[in-house]
């Protein structure tokens, strides 16, 4: 008898063990199903250590009731097979639990996936905007290069034009220098030919006025 108590007692013993570890399951489940990813975390290892003590307490209890005679073993295993099933629900609430949390850790992984692609996209269109710009930029100083030496060109060419026009100036009037001079000339002897034409008439009228003046006189 005595030891039948004792038995009894160290099932008591591991049934008590193993409402202690339920009640601290099922609090740290409610608590993280409300706390924060972060948070809940950090509870995952202190309930599947919680899960495994309570089993333990189980299998220590099965065995203590195995050792016990007839309907009284018949009372305790029931009691057990109860216990299991509280505890497979428990278990199922917590895997429902580890389910969601990695669910939002993978939407969350997702997102933020997605909003690193975004700032990539954002950044790579960026880049193909600058590399635009600089292209059109770089073809653009061509341009204007090639315009700046096209006028060079046009006015090397213009220069040489008016050099040239300059040159034709100076032997224009280096020609009409030559023309003025020739002219002078040419005033110069027909100038003379009249004051010789002048002298002649002038001496021919004196010779006439002179036989004039004889004749009668």
């Amino acid at each position: 008898m005595h030891s039948q108590i004792s038995l009894s007692e160290m099932f008591r013993s591991y049934e008590q063990d193993y409402k202690a570890h339920m009640e601290s399951v099922m609090y740290d489940l409610l608590k993280m199903s409300k706390d924060r990813r972060d948070e809940t975390e950090k509870s995952f290892s202190k309930v599947q250590d919680e899960l495994q003590q309570t089993e333990q307490c189980i299998k220590q209890m099965e065995l203590e009731a195995s050792t016990l005679p007839g309907n009284y073993k018949k009372e305790l295993m029931e009691t057990i097979k109860q216990y299991k099933r509280d505890m497979a629900k428990v278990e199922k609430d917590f895997k429902q639990l580890q389910l969601d949390q990695q669910e939002d850790s993978s939407r969350d992984k997702l997102f933020n996936d997605r909003q690193i692609n975004q700032a990539l996209l954002k950044q790579e269109d960026r880049l193909i905007r600058q590399t635009l710009e600089l292209e059109a930029a770089k073809r653009t100083a061509y341009l204007t290069e090639q315009q700046a030496n096209q006028i060079s060109i046009n006015l090397h060419s213009q220069s040489m034009t008016l050099d040239n026009s300059i040159r034709k100036t100076q032997y224009i009037r280096e020609d009409l220098g030559e023309s003025n001079n020739l002219v002078k000339i040419m005033k110069n002897r027909i100038l003379k030919k009249k004051l010789i034409m002048y002298g002649v008439f002038g001496f021919l009228g004196l010779c006439l006025t002179i036989a004039i003046m004889s004749w009668f006189f």
